[in-house]
């Protein structure tokens, strides 16, 4: 640190890493897989004349880490010397932290034997191959602990670990109807405590009896209808259509359906919406960002008006705003990007029986198979799960190869109805050129009038 300010950066900040655990692979009654992993290293992350210099290395002797420092000033000198006027990046000031957290599980995963996790997938797996018309099953397992301390040259030393672990099983089903496949996960900042062999196979099977229901249902109807969307696809939806677009640096990219509209109504006055790494055991928490800023919730939307957004530093000064802790890096191998942690629609006020009530003919989304967002043009398509059609007011036929589609802005001032039954506890990866853990939920949702096709 004392050679960078002695060669003029303007700041400079070290942030090193450990990554241990192991990742298994169940499949069609075989391992096939197990990979025990342990990772160290180092980013020098440092800002010279408005440009940025970042080497790693998993050298740490001292040597290996001026190595590294010596590369990242060769690159920001490279890069200052290049840039244009008007390019040169700063950083939004912050009160720096010096503090040390731990975040414990009950259970140690790694004290668990690799024998004992096998056998946990093999029971999983099946359980799940008994279900009816399973042609294929497959279940994963993985643990990590990662344990990260930044120090920087404003005064920045701070220190976390913390463990997650994830299991997920996925089926193929065949009938006469033709193929499907389908998944269920379970996982969390958490240890061995979250694992139970039998709620994930119960999990796995319905799983297996969904699909089954999806190759003999109906085709989906084309057209616009009211759609109630489930928990889980509300996640998606706050995630991939809303999360995305209030990203700092997509913003100032100007490839936002939301540049210019922040303290300007964008919903429908009863909903409200947030990114929160706070959240005790969901899958994209974290007590510090990877420019060692504290994590804290984040209100994007409230009653409708969009109130905030997710910043890192950088973006934080580009945009005139104070940061809030969203930079976070895939390893200790990539720089800090600006990425969600865990984004959820906020629970209202209506059970979820008076949200079905009335319908007279509509559509109950359930999860999603994938989907795509252009966030600058505001548009998404999601593929479902599952689907079913709502007949004044019950649920009624399957409905196969449903997709749900339409306008960010539109659908966000279509929402009619809010769930109280909120939940947050769909664990995935998300990737934006690095791969993060993160997490997304709501109650049930009820969008006035949307677009759905398929079969």
């Amino acid at each position: 640190m004392e050679k960078a300010v002695k060669e003029g950066v303007d700041y400079c900040d070290l942030r090193t890493e450990r990554r241990h655990g192991v990742s298994l692979e169940f499949k069609d009654g075989e391992l096939h897989e197990a990979i025990p992993g342990d990772e160290k290293g180092l980013c020098v992350r440092i800002l010279m004349k408005g440009a940025w210099g970042i080497a790693s290395t998993n050298d740490l002797s001292a040597g290996g880490i001026d190595r590294a420092l010596s590369s990242a000033l060769r690159l920001a000198r490279a890069m200052a010397a290049r840039q244009k006027r008007g390019d040169a990046s700063k950083l939004a000031p912050i009160r720096p932290e010096k503090k040390r957290v731990v975040w414990k599980t009950k259970i140690d995963p790694h004290s668990i034997s690799l024998e004992e996790k096998y056998s946990y997938l093999s029971r999983i797996s099946r359980a799940v191959q008994a279900a009816p018309s399973v042609r294929s099953v497959t279940a994963r397992y993985f643990d990590g602990t990662r344990t990260m301390e930044l120090l920087s040259s404003e005064g920045t030393d701070v220190s976390f670990e913390l463990t997650r672990s994830l299991a997920d099983v996925s089926m193929v089903v065949k009938s006469d109807k033709g193929i499907l496949s389908n998944r269920a996960t379970i996982g969390g900042t958490a240890g061995w405590e979250l694992h139970d062999a039998e709620k994930l196979s119960g999990k796995g099977v319905e799983a297996a009896r969904v699909a089954l229901a999806m190759l003999a249902g109906r085709t989906a109807p084309s057209g616009r209808f009211p759609v109630v969307a489930d928990p889980v696809l509300t996640g998606v939806f706050a995630h991939e259509a809303v999360g995305h677009a209030t990203e700092g640096d997509i913003i100032v990219s100007g490839d936002s359906c939301l540049e210019g509209k922040l303290g300007k109504r964008i919903a429908a006055p009863m909903l409200s919406l947030f990114d929160d790494p706070t959240i005790p055991g969901a899958f994209g928490s974290f007590p510090y960002d990877d420019e060692g800023l504290r994590g804290r919730r984040k209100a994007l939307i409230e009653k409708g008006v969009l109130r905030n957004l997710i910043l890192d530093r950088e973006s934080a000064a580009r945009l005139e705003l104070e940061p809030n802790g969203g930079a976070r890096a895939e390893s200790y191998g990539a720089r800090p990007l600006v990425r969600m942690s865990n984004t959820a629609i906020a629970p209202g006020e209506f059970s979820p029986g008076e949200i079905f009530e009335g319908i007279k003919l509509g559509i109950y989304a359930i999860g999603t198979r994938g989907g795509q967002v252009d966030t600058a043009k505001g548009s998404f398509q999601f593929s479902c799960r599952e689907a079913y059609l709502i007949e004044t007011g019950e649920v009624t036929s399957p409905l196969k190869g449903l997709a749900l589609s339409g306008r960010i802005l539109e659908t966000l001032k279509e929402v009619d109805a809010i769930g109280r039954d909120f939940r947050v506890e769909d664990p995935g990866y998300c990737g934006k050129g690095q791969t993060v853990p993160v997490g997304d939920g709501g109650p049930h949702i009820r969008i006035h009038s949307a677009f759905v096709g398929g079969g």
